[in-house]
């Protein structure tokens, strides 16, 4: 097994997240097959986990945004809904259906409406070929803002005195809570890790995010960030894998930089077991996610906004996550000089 070694220098922020500076990473992905969507993806530098699914033919030429009912607000539930559906000669589309919609069915009837709305042009610059015929998918997704995620103060509170290291203070402010809500999980759990009961609190997270009733994708998102770094740790790099499938569900709602750390073990645990294509997808999501800036060829998820930033503008409301972007770019080229 190679093992990459982590000295975390600290390089200048870059715009591109291609792998073109990796000259062995970028021989390894042309040797293989261009038609494996990963590989396609990547070396075309294709936005990853955008609402319209890569790789693609079809370019969005207008949004449309699903109503979000007012009862799902106001119980705190978030979600997503894909719809498939074949795009037309003059850019409309048909055939619509729901391809994955979580939690539930919440989401897939308001979304189907929208989705007779959307429409497509023809990406003249694409080389992608579709064997598939012209069928295509979007992303809706149902992500609330910060004060209406139904998240009571107190988790944050307990959260607070783990981070200053009163693991004591931080079970007795959280552990009779759990019943209350689940959010109180995350602390409970992490005061339970710091306390050498390890394999407890990596069976409480674990279970949260598995959990299909737990509609807070923040909080999963919260015991993602937290499960992935006990699990790296103890090198449990089998078990973080385990976890893709869910933490490709908390993704899809959002939460690019509460997932960050997830998605970086998850890429590294990849590369341990061999697994090199999909190791560097998840190490470009990081790249990606982590960096404040982006250029506007690669922002396709809201056609408003691309259109009103101009090339390699700061994206509103973005925070730079340096210390993740700079750990990702030294893990790449670690990678680089063994691959």
């Amino acid at each position: 097994m190679k093992y990459l070694s982590f000295s975390f220098l600290l390089f200048s922020l870059t715009i591109s997240a291609a792998f073109d500076d990796y000259t062995n990473v970028n021989s390894f992905l042309k040797q293989n097959d261009i038609n494996n969507d990963k590989v396609f993806v990547l070396l075309n530098n294709k936005r990853l986990f955008s609402t319209d699914y890569h790789p693609s033919s079809y370019i969005r030429a207008r949004d449309e945004y699903p109503r979000y009912p007012s009862a799902l607000i106001q119980r705190g539930i978030e979600g997503y809904a894909e719809i498939g559906f074949t795009v037309n000669l003059d850019g409309s589309t048909s055939d619509h259906e729901v391809i994955e919609s979580k939690p539930g069915n919440y989401f897939d009837k308001n979304s189907l409406i929208e989705a007779k709305g959307l429409r497509y042009t023809k990406d003249d610059n694409s080389s992608y070929l579709n064997t598939k015929g012209s069928k295509h998918k979007h992303r809706f997704t149902f992500n609330l803002p910060e004060e209406s995620r139904k998240v009571p103060n107190g988790v944050f509170s307990c959260m607070e005195l783990i981070y200053q290291d009163r693991y004591k203070d931080a079970k007795k402010c959280s552990e009779n809570r759990v019943s209350v809500h689940s959010g109180y999980t995350v602390p409970y759990a992490m005061s339970l890790y710091y306390m050498q009961q390890e394999q407890q609190a990596i069976n409480l997270l674990t279970e949260l995010i598995k959990d299909s009733q737990e509609e807070s994708f923040y909080v999963k998102a919260l015991s993602a960030s937290a499960v992935s770094i006990f699990l790296f740790s103890k090198k449990s790099y089998q078990e973080i894998i385990e976890l893709e499938p869910f933490f490709i569900d908390i993704r899809k709602v959002g939460y690019e930089e509460a997932m960050l750390n997830a998605f970086y073990f998850l890429g590294v645990s990849l590369f341990y077991a061999n697994k090199t294509i999909d190791s560097l997808y998840y190490l470009k999501l990081t790249q990606q996610d982590s960096n404040c800036k982006i250029s506007s060829m690669n922002s396709n998820d809201d056609i408003k906004a691309k259109k009103a930033q101009s090339l390699f503008r700061l994206i509103p409301e973005k925070n730079c996550f340096f210390k993740q972007y700079t750990r990702t770019e030294e893990t790449l080229r670690a990678i680089d000089k063994l691959i």
